[in-house]
């Protein structure tokens, strides 16, 4: 469970920073618009795009990682002897009865046309 927490923790994490290296690529607008250019400041001219560019690749490969560690984490999570989901819903059925039949409506009285 405290596996699962922290790897849920560190994905959110990459996906916060990938959004963020995504919006610092200019093309049309974008973060480092939005910024004055501080990109182009630090990096330089190009340098800026191949290093936001590389590390996009990066990051995502580790999101991707991320998310398969968190499917298996999640699918031994819930057939583990920790959540006992399988045993509630067996103790569920157990004690579960049937509803009564519903009875049918009696038919309506026939009216006397005057």
């Amino acid at each position: 469970m405290v596996l699962y927490t922290v790897a849920l923790i560190v994905h959110a994490i990459i996906c916060v920073v990938l959004v963020l290296v995504i919006l610092a690529q200019t093309s049309k607008g974008g973060l480092d618009a939005n910024l004055g250019g501080a990109a182009m400041n630090v990096f330089g001219g190009s340098g800026a795009s191949q290093f936001l560019k590389k590390w996009t690749q990066i990051l995502a490969l580790v999101f991707a990682a991320s998310c398969l560690l968190l499917a298996f984490l999640v699918k031994d999570l819930s057939s583990g002897a920790g959540s006992g989901v399988q045993e509630r819903q067996k103790r569920i059925k157990d004690t579960e009865q049937k509803a009564p039949a519903a009875k049918p409506a009696p038919a309506p009285a026939p009216t006397t046309g005057n």
